[in-house]
């Protein structure tokens, strides 16, 4: 159909008749004139180029309104090529011919008649394609014969522009429509209509043009006309909106040609360059959004980098992108994320923070990227060569020295290849973001167990470690009493009854307090109770920081590799369920302890239960000497009874409501009971991190 040329049908098609008074004032009713335009209607499926012919005429058009390039020799041949368009027939001269004389004869009833007479003409096609073929036909009326000096009258600028506007607008609303998009039955409706003012107002711009009639009538028309286009053009808005948002959606999940175009469709920018538009938005932004914005690029390293104005850089569309594709992972007044994109411009992980707490981006490279375990090869073989060849040396004297070169040869071999993979792992680094879900799955499989380095952290594994003393203990087989908790006279019993069995059976103890509690690390730092107290509050507030990362962290490894659920025994899930139970926010627990031996976690407990087994050492003391004093803590531990316990102090594990799996019911990680369901409303009162407010 794309070769098919415009039928200028002569057929009559039986039409109501509508007598129109003379006088141009009257209101004509439109549920006659929409019934004889509809009447005219006939599509046959027929098609052209609707974009390129609409662009031709909007340049034609523009010269003659003075609003574009001055009239030359290209612009002239743009009419010639308007009229011989291989898709459209030479007779649309005849279609001009139409609305000239029409224009000649300016009167409201010959307007009417020709209106119709034009649309009976150009029956077999759509209705957008009906009104660009009406203006095609006038712009070469105007621009005939081959001049086109501008228009004078305002009156005439002013109707053309409205036309002009109209057309394009049902243009692009009747373009490929985004997949959830779908036009109202209300602006369908409408198109006869509009089909049919925009004929009239061509009709009458050429009778103004020509014959000099009065302008309040062209002026009328030019009501008429925005009156519709005030109609389309929500509508055309609404249209364009979600098409950036399909478009966003597709850059950021699928496929965009880099991060330049998503951030184009990300934030309010003009082609072809980072300049941001003052343009509002529908984000509610508050002074205290602001406020807390900026404490949290203060607490942010330098390396990040952050937009000014944000409230007004953000896209609608990625606004709408947030709300509706990040939830839950991010809500408005909660938590931060970052959403980490690769050089593409996709997503590949909704939301990196707890990768960071967790894993410095050296490390995450250096362990998951890399050829290791390569470079002795060589030596296995040459044993095995002269294992092969031990009788032949009789027979071949140099079979050693042959060996020697084979050997070598294959190890430079080695070697180079090593290279080579080094150098494209390095061009991948460079390309790519060390943070996203397969490094994640990666990094939580090479974690087989909950050891203190992993609660602690690393120098390289993590950042902001300078300060740690405890992670130099993890070298020695020393044991490692890592504890918290908020009752001073627990903490000095504890602290008082290990150095006492610890000197009584000669054992190198070392005691760490890690826990919120303000005062309490106060009061162990001036009665010097431990060998190491993390007594900064920053350093306080990342330690726990970090821990709950891990938590989320591991429920997002165990839910992508389907283990995670309430019946879920992962023995580092339930460690640092146990440790975030003991210190939240809602708790007031009196003690709590974690043995281990170098980096091995031994036991995690209660400080009653705790102190329960050293009080009881006597008991078990005879079985240090065959299990180790390590294996027989935890054993007689794992003796007693919950019922020594009953009136330990609650205990309280929080999820965040952003985070995706919340399970319906958990057991206490330390009594196994079932615990309580509560939605809490926290108020920090301004002060988002933690350790401004730490426990007293």
């Amino acid at each position: 159909m794309a070769n098919q040329t415009l039928l200028l049908s002569r057929r009559i098609i039986p039409q109501p008749t509508m007598v129109l008074p003379s006088p141009r004032s009257q209101v004509l009713d439109e549920s006659i004139i929409k019934e004889q335009v509809l009447s005219t209607h006939n599509y046959d499926g027929r098609k052209f180029n609707t974009n390129f012919i609409l662009s031709i005429v909007e340049n034609i058009l523009s010269v003659k309104m003075g609003i574009g390039e001055e009239a030359g020799v290209e612009k002239l041949n743009q009419v010639e090529e308007l009229i011989n368009y291989e898709q459209l027939p030479t007779h649309i001269r005849q279609l001009s011919f139409e609305i000239a004389s029409a224009g000649l004869k300016s009167s409201a009833n010959n307007e009417h008649s020709t209106t119709i007479n034009v649309l009976r003409m150009l029956c077999s096609y759509c209705w957008e394609d009906k009104m660009v073929l009406m203006l095609s036909a006038f712009s070469i009326t105007l621009a005939m014969p081959h001049k086109l000096e501008q228009l004078k009258q305002k009156a005439i600028v002013d109707c053309i522009t409205s036309v002009l506007q109209l057309t394009k607008c049902v243009v692009e609303l009747k373009q490929t429509k985004p997949s959830n998009y779908s036009m109202p039955q209300s602006i369908i409706s409408a198109l006869p209509i509009a089909s049919y003012w925009i004929g009239r107002s061509v009709i009458g711009s050429v009778g103004a043009y020509y014959c000099a009639s009065p302008q309040n009538q062209v002026a009328q028309l030019t009501t008429s006309i925005a009156a519709i286009l005030h109609t389309f053009s929500p509508e055309l808005e609404k249209k364009r909106a979600e098409e950036s948002y399909e478009s966003l959606k597709r850059a950021l999940y699928y496929s965009s040609s880099s991060k330049s175009e998503v951030f184009r469709l990300m934030f309010n920018v003009k082609d072809g360059e980072m300049l941001f538009k003052d343009k509002d938005n529908e984000a509610s932004w508050t002074t205290e959004d602001e406020q807390q914005f900026a404490r949290l690029k203060r607490r942010m390293p330098s390396i990040w980098y952050w937009l000014n104005n944000l409230q007004k850089m953000i896209s609608p569309q990625f606004i709408r992108f947030v709300k509706e594709q990040l939830f839950p992972d991010f809500q408005m007044g909660g938590e931060p994320i970052i959403v980490s994109l690769d050089q593409q411009g996709r997503i590949v992980h909704p939301n990196i923070m707890h990768m960071i707490h967790i894993w410095a981006c050296a490390y995450i490279e250096e362990n998951t990227l890399g050829v290791q375990g390569i470079y002795n090869i060589t030596a296995l073989v040459k044993e095995e060569l002269k294992k092969g060849t031990s009788n032949v040396d009789r027979v071949v004297p140099e079979i050693n020295d042959m060996i020697s070169v084979l050997v070598g040869d294959i190890d430079n071999k080695i070697v180079a290849w090593g290279r080579n993979i080094e150098m494209k792992i390095q061009n991948l680094i460079e390309q790519s973001t060390p943070y996203n879900n397969e490094r994640e799955i990666f990094l939580w499989q090479q974690e087989p167990n909950c050891s203190l380095d992993l609660v602690v952290g690393t120098r390289g594994r993590n950042v902001y470690l300078s300060n740690y003393e405890i992670q130099y203990w993890f070298g020695t087989e020393d044991h490692i009493f890592l504890y918290g908790g908020n009752d001073i006279n627990w903490v000095r019993e504890f602290t008082t009854k290990v150095s006492e069995f610890a000197s009584k059976i000669q054992l190198n103890v070392m005691l760490a307090y890690v826990g919120k509690n303000k005062l309490i690390r106060t009061i162990i730092d001036k009665e010097k109770l431990s060998h190491y107290v993390l007594n900064e509050s920053f350093l306080v507030w990342w330690f726990w920081t970090r821990l709950r990362s891990m938590f989320l962290s591991r429920i997002h490894y165990l839910d992508a590799i389907n283990q995670f659920g309430e019946e879920c025994n992962d023995e580092i899930l339930q460690g640092l369920k146990k440790l975030l139970a003991y210190e939240g926010k809602n708790t007031r627990i009196e003690g709590w302890a974690v043995l281990s031996k170098g980096k091995k976690m031994v036991v995690c407990g209660h400080g009653a239960k705790i102190l329960q087994v050293i009080n009881e050492y006597e008991i078990w003391k005879e079985n240090i000497a065959t299990k180790g004093f390590d294996e027989a803590f935890k054993d007689h531990h794992e003796m007693l009874t919950s019922s020594s316990l009953k009136s330990h102090s609650c205990c309280a594990l929080e999820y965040s409501t952003t985070l995706s799996k919340i399970p319906e019911n958990e057991k206490c990680p330390e009594c196994s009971y079932r615990m309580h369901k509560f939605v809490t409303f926290t108020c920090c009162h301004g002060h988002d991190v933690e350790s401004d407010s730490d426990e007293d």
